[in-house]
């Protein structure tokens, strides 16, 4: 094992640059069939610190069992995992998750989530409710989201389908906290442990959104607040051409996002191509975009990122007003009217459209009759 760990340590591979020199590297190691991802924090100024921290989160993560588990299989030609990790480092604080599928556990394979959030100033774990201001209120409000919202969207492609006890595991980002759950009480019809993001607009009422606290800290503040620094943000995010937590860039191949993905159900046809609903926590009212030529998509590239729910540097998905953003951004570049019937030919609702040319991209902020927001569109 100590061979294996020489090994892991030699194929560190430096990633995103965070507060004040601090930085996660990504250890990369593979066996047999299997291969492992996983981060490790870089760059605090007390090595004794920084080595008790990438303790917590090895432990947290399980790193050294998934080592182990490799290493039963480095025979096994038949079996294998597959662990690759999700999240990281925002500011000073490490919030990030594994995400393992293949022979996790014999007999079978299965797919499990394992997660660790760290406050780097001090050390400790932080908790899911650190993020609230008001732990009955909150836990209270998500479960009834949970029932009232999630399960009636999420109801046709799940197995196992209880979104309620929430579960112990949690990813929190910039834009939304997942909420990560055990195979046994939430899966997919694909196999896969079950996992809901919801976006922090839509938990505006529970969230703690203080100066200085652990959501501030990260930026999630920043996501459901319209201010003179969000224009900027809202620039720079779409000259580059992809939407924050969303794991894909527009010029993306459909065919290898479908080979990655499951999809949720076929592609939709609308009157600007094809909608393509990958599953997973990230996508959960997110579509890609495409052509509509010809039966399949072999050769079509993702030409657009489309979110129904969420929120960007401000811009909150049924909660922002068009007068709002109008005063921030200015005028559009163009608009365009939608009536019920164009509405259905887009897949949209009765309103309007602005866009907003950013370089090569163009923003588009859909918004229905009473002009609050109702998505927001990144194409080329």
């Amino acid at each position: 094992m100590k061979k294996l760990l020489t090994m892991l340590a030699a194929l560190c591979l430096a990633a995103s640059a965070g507060a004040e020199g601090l930085r996660t590297e990504e250890k990369a190691l593979e066996l047999g069939g299997s291969s492992m991802r996983f981060p490790a924090v870089a760059g605090m100024t007390d090595a004794a610190a920084e080595e008790t921290v990438n303790n917590r989160i090895r432990e947290d993560l399980h790193v050294q069992e998934y080592l182990d588990r490799m290493t039963a299989l480095i025979s096994d030609d038949q079996r294998s995992i597959t662990v690759t990790p999700l999240g990281g480092l925002l500011g000073d604080v490490f919030c990030g998750a594994l995400e393992a599928e293949g022979a996790v556990n014999p007999p079978r394979n299965t797919h499990r989530w394992t997660w660790s959030c760290v406050d780097l100033r001090d050390g400790h774990e932080i908790s899911l409710w650190e993020l609230f201001t008001d732990e009955a209120a909150a836990r209270e409000g998500i479960e009834a989201y949970l029932e009232e919202v999630a399960a009636l969207e999420l109801s046709a492609h799940l197995g196992n389908s209880q979104l309620t006890p929430l579960p112990e595991g949690f990813l929190a980002e910039r834009t939304g906290l997942t909420l990560l759950y055990d195979i046994s009480q939430l899966s997919t019809l694909s196999g896969r442990a079950g996992a809901v993001k919801i976006p922090w607009c839509e938990l505006r009422e529970y969230a703690d959104f203080r100066e200085d606290g652990i959501l501030s800290r990260i930026g999630a503040a920043d996501m459901v607040t319209l201010t003179e620094e969000s224009r900027e943000r809202i620039r720079e995010t779409a000259e580059s051409g992809q939407l924050p937590d969303i794991p894909v860039k527009i010029g993306d191949s459909v065919k290898e996002w479908t080979d990655r993905t499951h999809l949720l159900n076929d592609p939709d046809e609308f009157a600007g191509g094809r909608m393509f609903a990958p599953e997973g926590a990230a996508f959960r009212g997110v579509f890609l975009l495409s052509d509509a030529v010809g039966s399949g998509w072999e050769n079509s590239l993702v030409q657009g990122i489309r979110m129904d729910r969420g929120n960007l540097w401000g811009l909150c998905i049924g909660q922002t007003a068009a007068e709002e953003w109008h005063k921030l951004l200015g005028e559009p570049d163009s608009e365009a009217a939608f009536d019920a019937e164009t509405a259905e030919l887009w897949r949209t609702v009765p309103g309007k459209c602005d866009y907003y040319q950013y370089g090569e991209y163009r923003l588009q902020l859909q918004y229905g009759e009473d002009g609050i927001l109702a998505g927001i569109t990144l194409a080329q």
